[in-house]
């Protein structure tokens, strides 16, 4: 027991003498910190070890960690050539990243690169942090040299692509993400913003033969099929679009978006019953409800049933009022519009709501309402593709 405790003393000197050795070498002020702690361990066990007795638990632990794990952990990033300050200054980075204190984050990962100048790996992180606080530009350039260390690194010409794409820089953007993709085909993030790039310019078949490619590496990306619906239905593909929406439900029965699209090409092909059915669908989430209701009336009224067609218009003014001038203005509503501005469908507390809506949601819908024609037969301009909002600067 005696010459266990020896050996083990003895190491605890050896190791603090090897710290010792790095202050002395590289002046680090963690270093110095954790030198004086290995102080304060080495005393203890020289004291109790020349009175024979053993410290507390806590004491031999603390011995342990400071005195002997620690430093072994110093010696092994040494041997792998490993700068142990730049190390921790990273792990403090990334701490304060993940606590949303970006500005801390960024002081810890300069003072890191300051250290290890060549870190792809660090300038990806302080490119995240710079693009999480707003300063695109800084972003931009840490990203850049991330891809200057790293020609493959495939994520950074991703987030360049995206502020290239938030400045308005389509051309390039489509370049950087072009980049991206021809070194990892199967990044599907990479594919879907190359995608909504395509198709702010108006190159619908390029965005097309994109998700196509994606959907090869990633085949059950409801997103994916979702989105080539889109363009799909943009070009007035329908029966492809149709297709897309249908697998989407398929793969998430639950994606409410797929039914509500899926109904617009009913209604526009006169499927009355469809529509009905798929409207009902997305009407179950909250987002989609008030506009749901609203098509549901339209389908209704296209049936000859207007009593549920008014029914209807009342629960998507119930939930957004402006849809009341919007009812009033559509010439498939005429027939029914008494119901509209009347007692009949107004409540007291709806009439109170009405007198606060915004006078420009009124105006928007009023400029054109003394030219309604009814007009039984469904048009385009009667089903409200919105399809590529997604697509706008």
């Amino acid at each position: 027991m005696f010459l266990e405790r020896f050996v083990y003393s003895i190491l605890c000197f050896v190791f603090a003498m090897y710290v010792a050795r790095k202050v002395l070498k590289t002046k680090s002020n963690w270093l110095i910190g954790l030198l004086g702690f290995q102080t304060i361990g080495l005393v203890v066990e020289s004291l109790t070890f020349f009175n024979g007795i053993y410290p507390d638990v806590k004491m031999r632990i603390y011995i342990f960690l400071i005195n002997i794990l620690i430093p072994s952990a110093l010696i092994f990033l040494d041997y792998k050539k490993i700068d142990a300050s730049e190390l921790f200054l990273e792990e403090i980075g990334d701490y304060y990243m993940h606590k949303g204190k970006y500005q801390k984050a960024i002081a810890k990962y300069l003072k890191a690169t300051e250290k290890k100048k060549n870190s792809n790996k660090l300038f990806v992180k302080l490119g995240t942090a710079y693009n999480a606080i707003g300063e695109r530009r800084t972003a931009f350039d840490k990203f850049a040299k991330a891809v200057e260390l790293d020609r493959n690194d495939y994520k950074s010409y991703y987030e360049i692509g995206i502020i290239f794409n938030e400045l308005g820089k389509k051309n390039d953007a489509q370049i950087v993400l072009d980049n991206a993709l021809r070194i990892k085909p199967d990044y599907t993030p990479a594919s879907e913003l190359l995608a909504v790039v395509l198709c702010s310019q108006n190159k619908y078949d390029e965005a097309i033969n994109v998700y196509k490619n994606a959907i090869k590496y990633d085949p059950d990306n409801y997103q994916l099929y979702y989105s080539l619906g889109i363009v799909r239905t943009e070009l007035r593909d329908f029966d492809e679009a149709s297709s897309c929406y249908k697998k989407v439900i398929e793969l998430k029965p639950d994606f409410c978006e797929a039914y509500f699209s899926l109904g617009q090409i009913n209604l526009l092909r006169g499927e009355l019953k469809l529509a009905e059915e798929n409207f009902k669908k997305s009407a179950l989430d909250p987002e989609l409800a008030s506009k749901s209701y609203y098509q549901l009336a339209k389908t209704y009224i296209l049936d000859g049933d207007e009593i549920k067609a008014v029914n209807y218009v009342q629960y998507a003014i119930e939930i957004d009022p402006g849809y009341r001038y919007k009812a009033e203005s559509e010439p498939l509503f005429k027939n029914i519009k008494d119901y509209l501005t009347g007692v009949h469908m107004v409540s007291e507390a709806q009439m109170k709501l009405e007198q606060e809506i915004d006078e420009k949601v009124k105006e928007k819908y009023q400029k054109d309402y003394d030219n309604i024609k009814i007009n039984k037969d469904v048009k385009e301009d009667d089903v409200e593709f919105n399809f590529m909002d997604k697509y706008k600067d």
